[in-house]
């Protein structure tokens, strides 16, 4: 039996490109930009737009919805004295801040940003929660709208994929069209 690898295509080429380019321009911080830039490298560059937009505002949405909710948590934190009832009122205020950023994402007509800007959400409210959640959620939305950027230019310009259309000439609609006619 042998073994061979699989040949390594353009996309993957162009994946560490732009995990590359991610690394070079944001030393200190890439983590979401070369998360961003790998997930945003699509099969076409309208696709990669489509999902690059979704990120954006996700992660907008997500962020800025969580720090309103930090200022909740804070104040909760630091007025009720006892720590279960004031945990049980910060996870609850959480739990109810998921359902505020799903029904936003839902109110602008992008169900696609759902996923990230609820990850943005839990961001702010969870792992910086007392700490620094403002810089968190600018640094994490630079990150992320630098791996936007950089997936659509790498994508676009360094052998550009060739786009798909809706329909085909061998769909089978167009089939079915052309017996009809």
């Amino acid at each position: 039996m042998q073994f061979t690898l699989p040949k390594v295509g353009l996309r993957t080429i162009k994946s560490a490109l732009s995990v590359f380019l991610c690394l070079a321009l944001l030393p200190n911080e890439p983590f979401f930009a070369c998360l961003t830039a790998i997930i945003c490298l699509q099969d076409t560059v309208s696709s990669s737009i489509k999902m690059g937009i979704n990120r954006a505002l996700g992660t907008i949405m997500g962020a800025t919805i969580g720090l309103g909710f930090m200022l909740i948590c804070r104040f909760i934190a630091f007025n009720i004295s006892s720590g279960f009832i004031s945990k049980f009122l910060i996870y609850l205020s959480i739990a109810i801040g998921i359902i505020v950023v799903i029904t936003s994402c839902n109110l602008v007509k992008k169900p696609g940003a759902v996923n990230v800007a609820c990850i943005a959400f839990l961001g702010v409210t969870t792992i910086h929660a007392f700490a620094s959640p403002l810089l968190y959620a600018v640094n994490r939305t630079f990150e992320t709208l630098c791996g936007v950027v950089i997936a659509i230019l790498v994508n676009k310009y360094i052998t550009p994929p060739k786009e798909k259309h809706e329909k085909h000439e061998h769909s089978k609609e167009h089939i079915k069209s052309k017996k009809i006619a």
